[in-house]
């Protein structure tokens, strides 16, 4: 009998695998194959708001993207904001498939295309989405989301991808465990699979996300943790020959390092140390429902002292955080605001906090639910990774 850890090691290839042969006649779902394909077109000032509605996007791919709408049925939608909305769908010809999360990304805003700002904010969402459909071509790993096909409909793209049945941190915490801070045990298992995405992506491909946050992490039904969003990321392989990258000021702010902030240069070699920063941030945010600097509203719109509060306020945490000693000393090398100090990719990924995370995987193994995995999770119910944390910590004292 397998556990639902042993189908979760089901590589992308396979997930892809699975759907092309369930549907022999899907071409742009080959393992790997992207397909670019542009569909008629037609003038509106609407075009961002064909998008925000199932019923009114069904009809305008019906009509205008008919290739499109053969092959896929589009079932509800999962979130929208100002970059796009994301579907949940299927292939139409078998509805036994795996199913398919659409991301549409709008490119214009055609309501003010005689604004110079408009042209200015058009022209990055256009950059932002090129940079997400490239860097989704070339990374190949577990914990990032795979991308079976990419249409150019009009102005705006379309990523067709892994759907992720937990979807997102946010989502996690609201509608299923219906908790604002989540337990030790389950940051522990977030934050590995983010830290492993994160060393495919800044060991492997020299490439810093910039936008780490609970948005952009997803939960798949095996509880895979997948990251995902690259619109604003960074290559800096071809700067391998210099030693200094600048560091432009994208991202989030919540989330943003003190030297983002400053848009400072740094050297090349601390490039995965704006990442992990932004990670603390995310796994503050998880132990304790806050940031790790003040605000008088956890969803303050104020950037300007947001971003003062980062660079000034000294680190501190609750007096009584119910959490290890080992967990507080993580987050700190992560929070440093001297990048000199601060953990990189590696440090990280050897801290002993860290270390424990072989011994929540090891627990995976042997548990052939998912659901009560992740109720062991939420309440800390396992026993070998428990007595990890009391060991080391009398290693501390």
């Amino acid at each position: 009998m397998n556990s639902f850890a042993n189908n979760s090691k089901c590589s992308n290839g396979e997930i892809c695998k699975d759907i092309k042969k369930n549907n022999n006649d899907i071409n742009d779902l080959k393992n790997g194959k992207k397909i670019n394909s542009n569909f008629e077109k037609k003038d509106t000032d609407k075009d961002n708001n064909i998008f925000n509605d199932l019923q009114t996007l069904n009809g305008f791919l019906k009509e205008y993207c008919k290739d499109f709408d053969e092959k896929f049925e589009l079932l509800e939608k999962i979130n929208s904001g100002s970059a796009g909305a994301v579907y949940r769908g299927q292939l139409r010809k078998n509805k036994n498939s795996k199913q398919i999360a659409f991301k549409f990304l709008f490119n214009n805003n055609k309501k003010e295309k005689n604004s110079k700002k408009s042209k200015d904010n058009n022209n990055k969402r256009e950059n932002n989405n090129h940079a997400e459909i490239s860097f989704h071509g070339i990374l190949k790993n577990k914990h990032i989301p795979f991308v079976y096909a990419y249409y150019k409909i009009q102005d705006h793209s379309c990523i067709a991808m892994e759907y992720t049945q937990y979807g997102d941190l946010e989502s996690l915490k609201r509608k299923i465990l219906k908790r604002s801070s989540l337990s030790e045990t389950l940051v522990l298992y977030i934050a590995g699979g983010i830290l492993e995405a994160l060393y495919y992506i800044h060991v492997k491909n020299k490439i810093i996300h910039m936008d780490i946050k609970q948005q952009n992490v997803l939960i798949d039904d095996y509880l895979n943790i997948k990251l995902t969003d690259f619109s604003v990321s960074i290559n800096y392989r071809n700067k391998a020959l210099k030693e200094t990258i600048r560091l432009p000021m994208v991202g989030t702010c919540y989330y943003m390092s003190p030297e983002v902030l400053d848009q400072k240069t740094i050297l090349v070699s601390e490039a995965s140390k704006i990442d992990i920063y932004s990670l603390g941030v995310l796994l503050y945010l998880l132990a304790f429902y806050d940031y790790p600097y003040k605000l008088n509203d956890v969803n303050s719109k104020n950037y300007t002292q947001i971003a003062k509060n980062i660079k000034e306020q000294k680190l501190e945490f609750p007096a009584d955080t119910g959490h290890s000693k080992l967990f507080i000393n993580f987050l700190k090398n992560c929070l440093n605001k001297d990048i000199k100090q601060r953990y990189d990719i590696y440090q990280a990924m050897n801290d002993v906090w860290f270390k424990g995370y072989q011994i929540i995987l090891d627990e995976k193994e042997k548990i052939y639910n998912a659901s009560k995995f992740l109720i062991d999770l939420m309440v800390d119910n396992l026993i070998n990774f428990n007595e990890y944390l009391k060991t080391q910590e009398k290693l501390l004292s």
